[in-house]
């Protein structure tokens, strides 16, 4: 556990060794191999994986992130790989200057969580070369793939009130305080219920303009107007347009694979993405239908045969698969 997150920069072991020495970091310790973290405290976890020494003389190039459900709960997981000074990504040229270790920067920032050994909060994608040159555009993919769609890839958020259990509404906010219980980032078979964690928010008018409040420091879940429905061969990274529009900071944790929003269980077309927004310093209105988030496409090197449904691919306003559902 550190005092904070630090910038990852060449051989991350022994940077991390000079931290317990001068007792900026300290060792974390396990109870019934259960960790329990803190909010927004940062810590650094070894992983079980690590590059082959093959990766080293390869053309693979590789991009990280944080799992969807682990972002819905407002906690923020960084790939760092020895070599590299900079998260969530590696190159041939930084992987050949490491040792092939990777460790994962974890800071909870609303509430206390669990994790333990196999615990899997990241995913990493490879790229056979640079993913620039995996990329793809077009306004004739965007309109294939995006219902309600711009033409240009970006999303806008939708203020308009979903059914989430016997309620409706188009977000929700973390409750800040002091949480009941840690969420543990596993399934438990026991998840907790997200009334005690959450309260569902509706949206308000203003001059014929539907808003929404996002109050400083609180941290929000919404969705996209558009949805999206990838082929086989097509998988997708969201990004914010500015990750710091006025006081907010707005995140997409995790990718889209092929066949989200096509392989639907009840035939339906189309699935919304969910935005993390969280308030800054001070409170600010967003409006429905403001761009939020472009979406970067990239060829899969073979078409995906198997489709694979995922947890939220039926998705419209939800939470975190860690929670039980909104009742």
């Amino acid at each position: 556990m550190s005092e904070g997150a630090m910038k990852p920069s060449g051989d991350y072991a022994h940077f991390l060794h000079k931290l317990r020495k001068e007792n900026v970091a300290r060792q974390l310790t396990a109870q019934n191999d259960v960790y329990y973290l803190n909010a927004k405290q940062t810590y650094v976890f070894k992983l079980q994986q690590a590059l082959g020494p093959g990766i080293k003389k390869s053309i693979l190039h590789g991009q990280a992130t944080a799992k969807s459900s682990v972002g819905r709960v407002d906690v923020l997981a960084r790939l760092i790989v020895d070599g590299m000074d900079a998260y969530e990504s590696f190159t041939p040229e930084g992987a050949a200057s490491g040792n092939g270790h990777l460790y994962l920067e974890i800071t909870p920032i609303t509430f206390p969580i669990l994790v333990k050994a196999g615990t899997s909060l990241t995913q990493l994608r490879l790229f056979f070369g640079n993913p620039a040159d995996c990329e793809i555009k077009g306004r004739d993919l965007y309109d294939s793939v995006l219902l309600h769609g711009s033409g240009d890839g970006s999303l806008s958020v939708d203020l308009s009130d979903a059914k989430a259990g016997s309620s409706t509404g188009c977000a929700f906010k973390a409750n800040i305080g002091e949480a009941p219980e840690p969420i543990a980032l596993w399934d438990t078979g026991s998840p907790p219920n997200p009334r005690n964690f959450w309260t569902l928010q509706s949206s308000r008018r203003i001059a014929e303009t539907i808003c929404v409040n996002i109050e400083k420091e609180s941290f929000y879940i919404l969705r996209s107007k558009e949805l999206i429905a990838l082929p086989g061969g097509v998988a997708v990274y969201c990004k914010a347009i500015d990750e710091t529009i006025g006081e907010m900071r707005i995140h997409y944790a995790g990718f889209v694979h092929p066949f989200f929003g096509r392989d639907r269980a009840d035939q339906e077309i189309g699935t919304p993405l969910i935005f993390e927004v969280r308030g800054h310093d001070v409170g600010v209105v967003l409006k429905d239908g403001e761009k939020l988030a472009r979406l970067t496409f990239y060829r899969m090197a073979e078409d995906a045969t198997d489709p694979e449904c995922g947890d939220y691919s039926q998705q419209t306003l939800r939470l975190s698969k860690f929670f039980a559902p909104w009742e």
